[in-house]
């Protein structure tokens, strides 16, 4: 009891002793807290691994997806949209009106789309082709004449088919300053390429192709 009075004299509150039991519970539970730690850590790092390896696996299948596509020639989405205008083709008359009609039909579908020196050498090129058609095609004079005309970022492509099998001519320059054309010669002068096909059925289709940049033709035929 004196120790007691004492300690309330002296102004020092006397110690309280933990049990014993309650100090290892507080130990128990910091382990515990610590094993839950743990597991925590664990399962986190496996859910960063699972979430990796499902987005490796949506590329796989996406470009799996895309070669099986590139196989069987499909394509997903909105189809490329081309700038070339779809070809022309007119039917004329195969008379004497139809070298001026094809230069016309020409200068309409090309006017504004290709260089001016292009349009002048497929003005001629078509002209020489129809003259080429109308006089030497053996085909009926009641008959027609076909042209197509077909641009592509780069080229024209001129085609004149008619119903006759008659032989092509190529007509020689006039020496004698009598006027003519050259025929074919000029056509071969001004393009790329051009070709003459028979059809099995019957009919004569000749084409020229002409670069974007003829200028050396034009001149060499002026």
């Amino acid at each position: 009891m004196q120790a007691k009075h004492n300690g309330s004299v002296n102004g020092t509150a006397p110690s309280v002793q933990q049990p014993a039991s309650a100090s290892g519970e507080l130990d128990d539970l910091r382990a515990t807290c610590r094993r839950q730690a743990h597991v925590i850590d664990a399962l986190t790092g496996a859910v960063m691994t699972l979430r990796s390896g499902a987005t490796a696996l949506k590329a796989d299948n996406a470009e799996l997806r895309a070669d099986n596509d590139r196989l069987h020639g499909r394509h997903h989405g909105p189809a490329k949209s081309s700038t070339a205008p779809k070809p022309v083709e007119l039917h004329l008359g195969l008379d004497v009106h139809a070298p001026a009609a094809a230069r016309a039909a020409v200068t309409s579908a090309l006017r504004d789309r290709v260089p001016a020196a292009m349009l002048a050498c497929a003005k001629l090129v078509v002209s020489e082709i129809a003259t080429n058609s109308v006089l030497h095609s053996g085909a009926s004079p009641a008959g027609e004449l076909i042209l197509r005309i077909r641009l592509s970022d780069t080229r024209v492509r001129l085609e004149v088919e008619d119903g006759g099998s008659g032989e092509i001519v190529v007509r020689k320059p006039d020496v004698n300053g009598g006027g003519g054309g050259f025929g074919l010669n000029l056509v071969h002068t001004l393009s790329e390429r051009w070709g003459v096909e028979h059809a099995v059925a019957g009919g004569t289709q000749v084409w020229a192709q002409l670069a974007p940049h003829p200028l050396s033709g034009l001149h060499a035929a002026a």
